[in-house]
Formats: structure tokens, C-alpha cells, sequence
């Protein structure tokens, strides 16, 4: 349960309580503990002010910009790595034990 900061509208008394949210705003098990008055204001305190951006606005909130973002960067770091490769595909003879060779049709 959260705690809220209520005025009294009666004695101008600032006090704050635990009690459950109420989608009414009323609060009406809530009162004044120095009039015993339920005439409240629910007043704003800094703890229920959220200061956020709205979704998707950062960069990095944003699923097209981080895709696009990582795809580039992988894409680049695939490049460099196919440069440096010493395997290539000139010089390249597969192994083929399966098909033919000295144990071609054993089962071991």
C-alpha cells in the first residue's frame, strides 16, 4: 500500500497516511488525525510525479533503430572477418568419407 499526503480542508492540518489506492480519488476511510475531519485534499508530492520518456522515444527504446543499429555492426564485423579469413573457398577440397574411400559401405 502506498502513502499519500492529504490537507485538511477544515484545520489546514498536513498529514501523511498508508492506506490503499482508491480509483475515486474520495479515500473516505482516511482522516484528519488532528480534527478527526474527512474534508481532505490528496495533495501532489514529488514521489508521485514520474519523469520518463514516453515510449519509444530514446534511441535505444526504439526497436528499429537498435535492429538497424546491431545489423550494421554485425554485418561489419562479418566483413572483416571474411577479409582476414586464410580459409577461402579457392584452395578448398571437402572430405567426403561417406560416398567413397578405403571404408566406403562398412558399418563399424
Amino acid at each position: 500500500m502506498p502513502t499519500y499526503i492529504f490537507g485538511c480542508k477544515k484545520c489546514k492540518n498536513e498529514y501523511e497516511t498508508f492506506t490503499r489506492f482508491d480509483e475515486t480519488g474520495d479515500y473516505s476511510d482516511v482522516s484528519c488525525p488532528k480534527c478527526n475531519s474527512k474534508s481532505k485534499k490528496k495533495l501532489i508530492t514529488s514521489a508521485h510525479i514520474k519523469f520518463a520518456q514516453p515510449k519509444d522515444t530514446s534511441k535505444f527504446d526504439n526497436f528499429n533503430y537498435r535492429a538497424g543499429y546491431n545489423l550494421e555492426q554485425a554485418t561489419d564485423l562479418r566483413r572483416k572477418a571474411e577479409a582476414a579469413s586464410h580459409m577461402g573457398t579457392a584452395p578448398y577440397n571437402p572430405i567426403d568419407d561417406i560416398s567413397s574411400g578405403k571404408h566406403f559401405g562398412e558399418v563399424q
